[in-house]
């Protein structure tokens, strides 16, 4: 298993694509903040009634989105406000491509193969593949926090924090990267059962976009047709990103450690079972 985590490591190191992602990764981190220093900038007094129409509308459809913990304007933003905030999910999209990549090349090259073929087992190659991604993902989210915080310190100074400041952010910033894990866990099984580098990068994508659009259309058609709400979107990752990174209570906390492990491990399992049970070509 050690032979197999260096390998896999050493690969992906060497891969180009995983330089370029991380690259981008820097440069989304910073350009983020300059973009929302120029949004609320431009919106000036108006951020926080605008935001209280949408929050309205969202909530009058049944859209299970929360506007809490945004700024209300301007003069609101300071790093350690928006730190949590990097953690949710900006990274997602680089790792769906990097995952894509890195695994369905292992396919495309035979590579795979050769190592089924050294008497590794099935478990043991899915597993360093898992382990290595979900730690590429722990680094590109911690890189992109570090890069953001920087740069929002440099725009709008730390800001003034509370004595439980620290205990409570690294509890948060802890669900993030578990719930950050989920999501590589699930692109990992795509890239195992699709086992291409195109299909699995659509896969990935379109899990990532279009899982929680559904979902929430689902919520408005429920809304309109029986005057009831349903949160369906309690139960996915990303919703679970954004309900920590706007205040983490015990409810929110819980919920979001349940809905990361039970994603991650069902994932991996179902990954796992595919691998062992399908050929490889």
């Amino acid at each position: 298993m050690i032979n197999l985590l260096r390998n896999d490591i050493y690969k992906l190191g060497k891969a180009k694509y995983f330089w370029v992602c991380l690259a981008i990764t820097v440069v989304l981190a910073a350009a983020s903040v300059f973009l929302l220093d120029f949004t609320y900038k431009i919106g000036g007094d108006q951020m926080a009634a605008q935001m209280e129409q949408q929050q309205k509308a969202l909530d009058e459809n049944g859209v299970n989105i929360s506007m809490q913990g945004v700024p209300g304007s301007y003069e609101e933003l300071s790093a350690s406000g928006q730190m949590l905030s990097f953690f949710a999910g900006n990274t997602t999209l680089l790792l769906a491509v990097l995952v894509s990549l890195f695994v369905g090349s292992e396919f495309n090259y035979g590579t795979i193969k050769n190592i089924a073929s050294r008497n590794y087992s099935r478990n043991s190659i899915y597993l360093s593949k898992l382990i290595v991604c979900v730690i590429t993902g722990v680094v590109f989210t911690l890189l992109y926090a570090a890069v953001s915080t920087v740069a929002a310190t440099a725009l709008w100074g730390f800001g003034d924090i509370s004595a439980g400041f620290w205990p409570d952010f690294f509890k948060a910033a802890g669900i993030e990267l578990l719930l950050g894990s989920a999501f590589v866990s699930v692109f990992v099984m795509f890239s195992m059962l699709i086992r291409q580098n195109g299909g699995s990068l659509a896969a990935n994508i379109c899990f990532l976009e279009f899982i929680s659009l559904l979902v929430m259309l689902g919520e408005i058609i429920i809304k309109k047709l029986s005057g009831n709400t349903v949160t369906l979107s309690n139960y996915l990752i990303d919703t679970n990103m954004a309900a920590v990174s706007g205040g983490l209570t015990r409810t929110i906390a819980i919920r979001g450690i349940t809905v990361a492990l039970c994603f991650l491990a069902a994932a991996a399992i179902i990954g796992m079972v595919s691998f062992k049970k399908r050929d490889i070509k």
